[in-house]
């Protein structure tokens, strides 16, 4: 494969902490999750050295949020980020914003019957599979792979998985194992990944800084 690409997941949100299912909705990165994005800048920068990259991101908020930190950390203008919607996370539906999965089944014990039983191709209502996903994801890392070049993809927890397990050619389950960190990013090479460790200062508090 002809690209070199760093994916990235943006940092933890509100919503993250709490355990509330996202989706296409949005909630503000945390202070951990500001520290995390401008760590994953400073660490990008021992890779990229000067090279020329791409910085493409999700236009979700928490992906902008992050993607604009990594640019500043990187000397990257912000008007050259590149947003595609291609990247955005996966939706379920009228189930965004949930308080969890556990509420979730509770609450819809048919629905999780039914996604249990086809995780890869269930779909809340109104929302998309799994399938859904990876049908937009494949033709995103097709022009990047024709395209060429060194690219750093921000984007989220679920496309991020399918994005490594459609490169490294994953089964579903096998694709539904893999981790999303948000204390860690992956460089996708040649058909192969490497996971590349932050390392995360604590963030500051507000109290601390007025003292």
């Amino acid at each position: 494969m002809g690209a070199t690409i760093y994916l990235v997941r943006h940092g933890e949100t509100v919503w993250n902490r709490t355990g509330r299912l996202q989706g296409q909705l949005d909630a503000p990165l945390t202070r951990m999750g500001l520290a995390q994005a401008q760590a994953v800048g400073h660490a990008l920068t021992g890779f990229l050295s000067d090279a020329p990259f791409h910085l493409t991101a999700s236009p979700l908020g928490r992906a902008t949020q992050s993607a604009a930190i990594i640019a500043e950390t990187l000397g990257h203008r912000f008007e050259a980020i590149r947003w595609d919607d291609r990247l955005k996370e996966i939706t379920l539906g009228d189930r965004d914003g949930y308080p969890g999965w556990a509420a979730m089944d509770r609450d819809f014990p048919e629905e999780a019957a039914r996604r249990n039983a086809d995780p890869w191709n269930y779909r809340h209502p109104n929302g998309e599979s799994s399938q859904d996903v990876q049908d937009r994801v494949r033709p995103v890392l097709a022009e990047l792979d024709a395209l060429g070049g060194i690219h750093v993809i921000v984007a989220h927890g679920v496309v991020n998985k399918i994005w490594r397990g459609l490169y490294l050619g994953l089964p579903p389950e096998q694709t539904f194992a893999l981790d999303r960190p948000q204390n860690a990013f992956y460089r996708l090479e040649a058909g192969t990944e490497a996971r590349i460790e932050v390392a995360i200062p604590e963030p500051v508090s507000p109290g601390v800084l007025s003292r």
